[in-house]
This record gives structure tokens, C-alpha cells and sequence, in this order.
């Protein structure tokens, strides 16, 4: 029996040893944590959109499901700071909300690779501020000869359809191209670029427009550039100063800073989805107020929401509305002459803010004021010539001692 015992004592002995050592082992062993993905990756605060084609402020901040009226007030803020006019398709809005959730608390606008608008909601009101990267600014002429259009011709040169829009508008002022363009018929264009980390950002300052031809002479274009920085004034003049849009309509404000567009949008006070028949353009409280063109004062008065306002009945049949007026300077039935002062910017009637309302009317249809062609001078006064003259010089001398890059590209007639 001994032998069995210690045969007992000797499987007992290796089972407690093995047991130890695979007690030690499991001791000794690193494992990986257990590491939850969410601990890794914390959640984005920012929600990013993107404005689609056709989009605005109003319909992207309307999709996130929150209070219409604290939506609606905050894009009609957000105007205030931001010329809406200048939003286009692809701009990024990115948009902070509360910890709750239930309310916006910062939104970032990023327009372009160097410019982001921060903002921060207090209240009902905004708090701005603006992040602007280093760019390089350079001068250069472009050139080209008429083969086929002068669209095709100014895209290809990097020219934004504004850009081209307002290139086209000044040289079709001076030349019937359906008549007189012409294959071989050349055009310079003297533009400042701005560069950031060596690509060229869309949009141009254009300076210089010179287009020669057999049958069309030889045109120029310059830019004036008024004291007032974003003045109605700057933009292509003749060498006369005269503007490349003679038959248009002025502006009603001195400087325009577009607020809110016509069409659908959120109303501000109800909080409900509402068609606007107008623009608001954004002016200090008293800034005067003028008529776009000759007409007759068909209301001058206060008109419920719309507070003060002035109607006037035009010769082409259109009436145009200027409404939240401080104060009227004309009455009914008086005749008034286009670039008359005819009331000052105000707050009266439903209004947020100072700003100005204006409507456009054709019989009983408000349509968009902004398809108007407005300019903001048929042509300078004779103080704005002296200073136009300087600035003309000025541009010669930086063309003639500009190294000449000639980037030329093929354009086109226009037969339209």
C-alpha cells in the first residue's frame, strides 16, 4: 500500500504545482486593454453643412430641427455681418449647439481657404469676429485674340462668372459685337490676383479693360475706386467716366450690403416659413435714402409692418417700395428726379433693426429687385473725375513698368 500512497501524494503534488505555475503565469501575462472605440474617437462638436445649389442660411440652419423663430432671427443677424449676396453654392457653415441641444451656440462661416466668421449667440444677439489668413497679392495683363467666344475665352483665363459678367457689361456699353467682333481682334486685361499656399483664389480685381479691333477701334476701361470702400461708385468707367451702364437704375443706397433675399425665408417675429417681397439691405440708423429712377410719389406715409414708406410709380410701369423709414422727405403725388433723397433709414413698422426694406412691383406681382441692372452713377461728377484722372495714371504707370507674362488664350465673338 506504500507504493500506492506515494503514487497518491506524487499525482496530488503535480496537480498543486501545476495549478502554481499556471497561477503565475496568468499573473505575469500583459493583456491589451479593453479600450472602447468611442473613448478613442471623441464626437465632433461642430455639425458641418455645406450650402447646396439654390440653398441659403435660413433653409440650412431650418434643418436642424430647432425653434424656427431662434432660426429665423439668427440668419437675419447673421446678414448684418455677412453680405449675403456674396454666399455662393459649396461655402461651409459649421454650427455649434447647446449641451442640451436645443439651441444654437456658435456657428463658423468658412467662405474661402483664408476667411472664417466666428460667432458666438448671447441672447437674441450675435457676438463677431473675423479670422483672416496671409495672402499674396499680384499684378499681372492678360491677354488674348478672338477665335471663338469671349466667355470661353475669360473662364479659361481663371475669371469667376461675376468677374466676366462685369468684363462683358463694360465692353458690351462700348461695342456691338454681334456687328462688329471680329476672329483675330485682341483684348487686355490689367488684374490684381491673390494667391494662398500657391494656388490663385477665385475672383479678380480688375483695373484695365482694353479691347482693339478693325472695326471696333481701340476701347479702354479703368476702375474707379471712391473714398468708400464697398461704394456703389467703384466698378469699369470710360476714359470720360462715364458708366458702362447708362440705361440702368440707381442704387437706394450708397453702399449695398445685402441683409436678406427675396423669396422664401424664415419670418424673424413668427418663427414660421414666409415669402419675403423684397431685400434688406443693411445702413445706419438716418443714412439717406434715394430714388433709383425718375417718378411719381404714389404713397408716402406710414403703411402698417411696413412703417414709413415711399411707393413711386415709374415711366416703365414698375413701382418700387422703400419701407422702415425714419422719416419721408416727399409726399404723394410729388414728381421726383432719379438720385433724389426721398427719406432716411429707420427701424418703424415689424423690423428687427435699422435696415432698408425695398420692393419692386410690376401691376399687382412684387418680383426680385435685385435683376435690376443698377448702377451707381450714369457718370462721375467733377470731383470724382479729378480723382478718377489720378487713378488712371496710376494704372498706366503700373502696366508700363510690369513685366508683361502674356497669358494668352484663344476667345470669341459673341453673335448673341
Amino acid at each position: 500500500m506504500n507504493w500506492g500512497k506515494s503514487i497518491l501524494l506524487s499525482l496530488i503534488f503535480l496537480l498543486v504545482a501545476t495549478f502554481c505555475i499556471v497561477s503565475i503565469m496568468g499573473i505575469n501575462q500583459k493583456h491589451d486593454p479593453i479600450i472602447k472605440t468611442n473613448e478613442l474617437k471623441p464626437s465632433d462638436p461642430w455639425i458641418t453643412e455645406t450650402i447646396p445649389d439654390g440653398g441659403s442660411i435660413f433653409s440650412v440652419l431650418a434643418d436642424l430641427d430647432l425653434p424656427l423663430k431662434e432660426v429665423g432671427l439668427l440668419a437675419f443677424k447673421f446678414g448684418d455681418y455677412i453680405d449675403v449676396s456674396t454666399i455662393q453654392p459649396g461655402d461651409t457653415l459649421k454650427i455649434m449647439l447647446s449641451p442640451d441641444k436645443l439651441h444654437i451656440a456658435k456657428m463658423m462661416f468658412v467662405q474661402e481657404p483664408t476667411t472664417r466668421h466666428h460667432f458666438t449667440v448671447s441672447g437674441d444677439s450675435l457676438i463677431y469676429n473675423i479670422e483672416t489668413l496671409p495672402v499674396t497679392k499680384t499684378k499681372r495683363i492678360l491677354e488674348g485674340r478672338l477665335t471663338e467666344t469671349l466667355d470661353a475665352s475669360l473662364l479659361a483665363m481663371g475669371f469667376t462668372p461675376q468677374d466676366k459678367q462685369a468684363i462683358n457689361n463694360g465692353l458690351e456699353a462700348e461695342i456691338n459685337f454681334a456687328r462688329d467682333a471680329r476672329n483675330g481682334d485682341t483684348f487686355r486685361i490689367f488684374v490684381e490676383e491673390r494667391i494662398f499656399e500657391g494656388k490663385t483664389l477665385p475672383g479678380k480685381k480688375i483695373f484695365y479693360v482694353q479691347y482693339s479691333g478693325e472695326r471696333t477701334g481701340n476701347r479702354e476701361l479703368f476702375r474707379y475706386e471712391d473714398a468708400e470702400e464697398n461704394s456703389v461708385l467703384n466698378g469699369l468707367y470710360t476714359k470720360e467716366g462715364k458708366s458702362c451702364h447708362s440705361n440702368g437704375v440707381g442704387f437706394p443706397l450708397s453702399v449695398i450690403h445685402l441683409v436678406s433675399t427675396f423669396g422664401k425665408r424664415i419670418d424673424p417675429f413668427y418663427g414660421t416659413w414666409a415669402y419675403h417681397q423684397g431685400v434688406d439691405y443693411r445702413a445706419g440708423y438716418g443714412t439717406p435714402v434715394y430714388a433709383v429712377a425718375n417718378g411719381t410719389v404714389t404713397n408716402s406715409g406710414y403703411n402698417g409692418g411696413f412703417g414709413n414708406e415711399i411707393r413711386l410709380k415709374h415711366p416703365s410701369g414698375l413701382t418700387t417700395q422703400y419701407a422702415h423709414l425714419s422719416s419721408v422727405s416727399v409726399r404723394k403725388g410729388q414728381s421726383v428726379k432719379k438720385g433724389q433723397i426721398i427719406g432716411r433709414v429707420g427701424a418703424t413698422g415689424r423690423a428687427t433693426g435699422a435696415h432698408l426694406h425695398f420692393g419692386l412691383i410690376r401691376g399687382k406681382n412684387y418680383i426680385n429687385p435685385t435683376n435690376l441692372k443698377m448702377v451707381g452713377t450714369e457718370k462721375l461728377n467733377e470731383t470724382q473725375l479729378e480723382r478718377f484722372r489720378t487713378q488712371q495714371q496710376n494704372i498706366l504707370q503700373e502696366m508700363n513698368t510690369l513685366q508683361q507674362p502674356k497669358a494668352v488664350v484663344a476667345g470669341s465673338i459673341s453673335r448673341s
